[in-house]
Parts: structure tokens; C-alpha cells; sequence
């Protein structure tokens, strides 16, 4: 039986932003497992440069380049380099971002600068740039927001994030609202707490958000594993999700649905 064509991202740009670790870099490697040519970027460039070299040593394409997403002309710097080596940007994957836990009174300005700029600001201006590259190609394009469970529920201790994730949902309706005109198709991956260093360490150090992983996610009472979301987010890369835009894709195993 043949295979599925559609779900190959063959000699595509795929630009992945915070891809040094965790979710990003697993989204990196199965981009490139599918086919792509990368384009990665984050602020630490010694994971970048491990990643790069692993792609590389397996036949792949990669450029990295340090990325700051809070600040607009590293965004522009950045992708203009990708543009430069590549000569187009085909799939863009807004995947970084920042969070750090404090209740809303206790939050003060650069907190919420912070955090908001980190998920809300750079999403907006990424997207921004890369589509107006999109359009000057005139071959449409993708974009995929990574967002939160946070941002369809309420989360305490992470407001401003929440906020944050909340306003990339809607934003990704109205990029694709605006964008389709031009076959730039644009949605977001919402996914729940997954695995890491970090997260397992939060279990331990938590017997309350543990016990909440353990009970809201339906599925299986435990944390979601990285390639549980990054391969949505190839699907929703792919030609195979040629009829889908303005979707919030929650990855959650049932988390918000109670």
C-alpha cells in the first residue's frame, strides 16, 4: 500500500523558534524526520549547536542562529538570516516562550512584561515578519502557535501566562482570518504539562500538582510525552491539514474538559 504523501513536509523551510530543548527540539528533529529543511533559533546557542549537528550528521539541513523573541529586531535579525540562507520561509512554528509562578497580587510590572512579551509579543511580531515573507513569495504558508491548556482554563499562579496563551489563541484567529487570502494557513497546538526535567522535578517537589496531573488528565493520570504533541503539530505542518486555520488544537488528554 502506498504511503501518505501529505503528511510529508519534504524541501520545506520549517523555522522553529526556543528549539534547544524540550517540546521545540522534538518538534525540530520529527520536522526534520519528515522531510524539512530547519531553521532553528533560541538564546542558548550551545543546545542550537547540538541540535544543528545532529540533524546534519543524519543527512538533514539546519541552520541555527541566538534568538531573544522579546525583542523585535533579534526576531527580524534572525529570520531575515533565515531568508538569506534558505531564500523563503515556508512553515513557521512559534514554540518558545517563558513562564515563572506568582500569584496575580503578587505580580509586579517587569513580571508581567516579562512573561506577556515572552508568550504574547513575540508570537505577534515572529508571525508578522515570517508572513510578510510568506506573501511576498506568493505560495501561501504555514504558522503554528504553540499555546497552553493555560490559556483555555483558568491556571492559578499563572496569570499573566495565562493571559498570555488565552490572547495566542484568539491571535491565531485573526492572523488566519487576515492571512488566507493569501493561503497562509494559521493555527495553534495547546498542549498540557509535558514531560521534562522540570516538570518530573515539579511532580516531586509538589504533591499537589501532582496529584492534579495524576487526576485531570484522563487519559492516563500522568504527563504527556513530547512526541504526543510535536506530532500534531507535523499533521497540522503538513498539506493533510490543508483545510484547517484558525483552530486551537487542545492536546491535553481530557485535562480541560471537566
Amino acid at each position: 500500500m502506498p504511503s501518505l504523501p501529505n503528511f510529508s513536509l519534504d524541501n520545506q523551510v520549517v523555522v522553529v523558534t526556543g528549539a534547544g530543548r524540550g517540546i521545540g527540539r522534538r518538534i525540530a528533529l520529527d520536522a526534520f524526520r519528515s522531510g524539512a529543511k530547519l531553521a532553528i533559533g533560541s538564546r542558548s546557542t550551545d543546545e542550537l549547536e547540538s541540535l544543528a549537528r545532529e540533524i546534519k550528521n543524519a543527512g538533514g539541513e539546519c541552520l541555527y542562529n541566538a534568538l531573544d523573541v522579546t525583542s523585535v529586531s533579534s526576531i527580524d535579525s534572525f529570520l531575515k538570516a533565515v531568508v538569506d540562507h534558505y531564500g523563503r520561509i515556508d512553515i513557521l512554528i512559534n514554540n518558545a516562550g517563558y513562564n515563572k509562578l506568582a500569584k496575580i497580587i503578587d505580580c509586579d510590572e517587569a513580571h508581567y512584561d516579562l512573561i506577556v512579551d515572552a508568550n504574547l509579543k513575540n508570537v505577534f511580531f515572529c508571525s508578522q515578519i515570517a508572513a510578510k515573507q510568506m506573501i511576498s513569495q506568493g505560495e501561501g504558508g504555514v504558522i503554528i502557535n504553540i499555546s497552553s491548556q493555560a490559556g483555555v482554563v483558568g491556571a492559578p499562579e499563572r496569570g499573566p501566562y495565562s493571559g498570555a496563551k488565552g490572547g495566542v489563541n484568539n491571535l491565531t484567529r485573526t492572523m488566519a482570518a487576515e492571512w488566507a487570502e493569501f493561503g497562509i494557513r494559521v493555527n495553534a497546538v495547546a498542549p498540557t504539562v509535558t514531560r521534562s526535567p522540570l516538570a518530573e522535578q515539579a511532580m516531586k517537589d509538589s504533591p499537589a500538582f501532582s496529584d492534579a496531573v495524576k487526576t485531570k488528565n484522563l487519559l492516563r493520570g500522568d504527563l504527556a510525552e513530547q512526541e504526543e504533541i510535536s506530532e500534531p503539530v507535523i499533521f497540522l505542518a503538513s498539506k493533510a491539514a490543508s483545510m484547517i486555520t484558525g483552530h486551537t488544537l487542545v492536546i491535553d488528554g481530557g485535562w480541560t474538559i471537566v
